[in-house]
């Protein structure tokens, strides 16, 4: 099945920015101790938890009398005492216990990744709309949108998959095996394999990444959930060799095991005031880049500088990436000024969202006389799944009938069409254009007012005010706060959005914000509703973090 394609437009051109400033720190810490600890501890745990759920498993399938039921139960049941059999989490090993008879990959039979024609060296400069409101990768605000550029984008982890064929290819481990139920993955660590300070990547770092996730100390709901409930094991056979094990079997188990080490070298100091403590602390990487000490100026701009003697700079699927000695960030918030420091030479790129921009504002000399390229290609996977996310859990928005009464009071096939000049393509549903998965038989609720009248109707709202709203018996109006980040683009089409939901009888009210404020609002649960484009996850849609009742 064809995926689904987004279109991005990009235009190039070349000329360096300076270098920023950076950041302060906090008195020593040393919690090395309680980590060491929390092995033992978290293992009780988990025989706690797992006998708690044994009794009360047994007493509902005592009390159950639907055939059915008791079947779901029972596999439940068989599921819960299959894991009290071997119910360790932390696992320290050696290398004799081993299974027998693995079979080690190393994906080195795929082609090259890049042109060995590009050149190293010199800086790309480029723009964000906002400042980031930390550059921790756990806690509160870690998941901003700078994130992807100074931690998904650059770390690595114990594997990844060719951008071309999908195969799994070495990162930090070099060699790999899958276990038969296809639950298990043993890793050979790369013995060269370094952060950017020059400390060894070690399995114990994997350690501790279960350990920070686990943890109660940052603010991580996310992270609690999923590396609890996905996860049921990690063993360490020395400090080069270790495996994790799945709570079920998967597709492409090396991509769902590849997880990125925390070093704990550097978060020795992991405690209670970690949020705080680590808040503008550049860490050590095992990626091309790191944010060095003098690369972050507040407000102004974030510099990730190139790692001098990267330990991976000359492998097989790296020796033609990662090109640039500096990668210069400069916070420039409305995308009309970017323009104009693009064309006067200070940003190297820039990303068309706003078709006039495209269609107009770029028809100029530089571009026909080839000074200035315009590029326009399409991704394989959705770049985004851009949309209106609403909190369920406020008023009017708890009653399903409200609900669908806003899908369908929703044009933004009118906004693709008029405002965005049919470049983009609207999904159909959340998961559309994974074609591992292939699409959902799910097609988008399209705009009628008659049918979200209807649906207003089966909540309670029957009555027209004299602005065309409409009312409940209890004269409340039927009204959506809408937060949005504020840009020319995304305003205007907002401005369709509450122009055509009034012809249903809803009252939509903009709220225009900065990126990072309107983001850490609707992290809060502040919002009723947030338009938004969340980054993917190829090549499998993330439907654990945006639907898990974990996040309610």
């Amino acid at each position: 099945m064809k995926p689904a394609q987004t279109i991005l437009f990009i235009l190039v051109s070349l000329i360096p920015l300076p270098d920023p400033l950076a950041a302060g720190n906090f008195p020593p810490y040393d919690g090395s101790a309680e980590r060491e600890a929390f092995w033992e501890f978290h293992n009780i745990r988990v025989v706690e938890q797992l006998r708690t759920e044994e009794q009360q498993l047994s007493e509902q399938l005592a009390k159950e009398t639907s055939n059915a039921a008791k079947d779901a139960i029972q596999a439940s049941l068989a599921g819960v005492r299959k894991r009290l059999a071997k119910p360790e989490f932390f696992t320290f090993a050696t290398l004799v216990d081993l299974p027998p008879g693995l079979v080690w990959e190393n994906g080195l039979g795929e082609p090259e990744i890049g042109d060995p024609r590009a050149k190293k060296g010199g800086t790309f400069n480029s723009y964000i709309p906002s400042f980031p409101p930390t550059i921790r990768v756990l806690g509160e605000n870690a998941n901003n949108a700078f994130r992807g550029y100074h931690y998904d984008d650059i770390e690595m982890g114990l594997v990844g998959l060719h951008p071309e064929t999908g195969a799994v290819i070495p990162a930090l481990a070099k060699e790999w095996a899958v276990s038969p139920d296809s639950r298990t993955v043993y890793y050979r660590i790369d013995p060269e394999a370094r952060y950017s300070d020059g400390v060894p990547v070690e399995s114990d770092d994997w350690f501790n990444t279960f350990y920070m996730q686990l943890s109660e100390y940052p603010q991580n709901p996310f992270g609690n959930e999923w590396y609890s409930s996905q996860y049921t094991n990690i063993t360490r056979y020395d400090s080069l060799t270790l495996s994790i094990t799945l709570a079920e079997p998967k597709a492409l188990t090396p991509y769902w095991t590849s997880l990125t080490p925390m070093p704990r070298h550097f978060y020795k100091e992991f405690g209670p005031d970690f949020e705080s403590r680590y808040q503008w602390r550049s860490r050590p990487t095992t990626g091309a880049y790191a944010i060095r000490d003098g690369d972050l100026k507040f407000g102004r701009s974030v510099t990730l500088t190139r790692v001098k003697d990267w330990w991976a700079r000359e492998k097989q699927f790296n020796r033609h990436r990662f090109n640039p000695d500096r990668l210069v960030y400069r916070v420039v918030r409305l995308p009309e000024k970017a323009l104009e420091l693009f064309f006067q030479g200070s940003l190297d790129t820039f990303l068309v969202g706003d078709p006039t921009h495209w269609y107009e504002r770029i028809e100029i000399p530089q571009v026909h006389d080839g000074y200035i390229r315009k590029a326009k290609f399409y991704n394989v996977w959705p770049t985004s799944s851009a949309g209106l996310y609403l909190n369920t859990a406020v008023s009017p928005l708890d009653d399903r009938d409200v609900r669908i009464g806003v899908s369908h009071a929703m044009n933004y096939q009118k906004v693709i069409d008029f405002d965005l000049r049919g470049d983009y393509r609207r999904l159909n549903a959340f998961s559309e254009g994974y074609p591992l998965l292939g699409n959902p038989p799910i097609t988008a609720r399209e705009f009628s007012p008659d049918k979200a009248r209807a649906a207003f109707a089966s909540a309670g709202y029957t009555k027209t005010g004299p602005d065309g709203v409409l009312v409940n018996q209890k004269g409340e109006r039927l009204s959506l706060t809408i937060t949005h980040r504020k840009a020319p683009v995304i305003d205007k089409y907002m401005a369709r959005l509450r122009e055509e939901a009034l012809k249903c009888g809803l009252e939509v009210r903009l709220e225009s914000m900065d990126g990072s404020a309107a983001f850490q609002k609707a992290s809060q649960k502040q919002h009723q509703a947030v338009q938004v484009a969340w980054g993917t996850t190829p090549p499998f849609p993330d439907h654990f973090q945006h639907f898990h009742s974990k996040d309610a």
